[in-house]
């Protein structure tokens, strides 16, 4: 998938495939299924200790919503932030979800030292991120 060709709003991964903002909003207010954490664990392989982590999603947390089979509106709106970092990390790497996940976890340092996906943890570390992709797709080394 080309990055023009990506959804605006939505992430893929986690089966949120739509330009449209309203029904991404609807999406989060529900809460994502546990479904789709899953489903993002296994597009990247990427630990599930660790995207919880970088989502912020403590382990009893999300042994709960695994019982409940269903994330909170602030969970989710965390999940979908990842699960944009790891998809264009994806794309970065022409499609190879190992390459990506080796490049997710490995010190940048255009990130300070951190990795990627440790740097992701916020919003605004998150936008860094994706900048840095941006970059690095058009040959800006940082």
């Amino acid at each position: 998938m080309f990055a023009e060709e990506r959804s605006a709003y939505g992430c893929h991964t986690l089966g949120v495939e739509t330009d449209d903002l309203d029904a991404v909003i609807a999406a989060l207010k529900a809460g994502f299924p546990y479904s789709a954490f899953e489903a993002l664990w296994q597009s990247v392989g990427i630990p599930q200790k660790k995207l919880a982590e970088v989502a912020n999603i403590n382990q009893r947390t999300l042994s709960r919503r695994k019982r409940e089979m269903r994330f909170h509106a602030d969970e989710s709106e965390r999940l979908l932030r990842v699960g944009r970092v790891v998809e264009r990390a994806i794309e970065l790497m022409d499609g190879d979800s190992e390459a990506a996940a080796v490049w997710l976890m490995k010190p940048s340092r255009a990130l300070g030292g951190k990795t990627p996906l440790d740097y992701a943890d916020t919003e605004p570390g998150a936008r860094e991120v994706m900048g840095l992709i941006g970059r690095l797709e058009h040959g800006v080394f940082s």
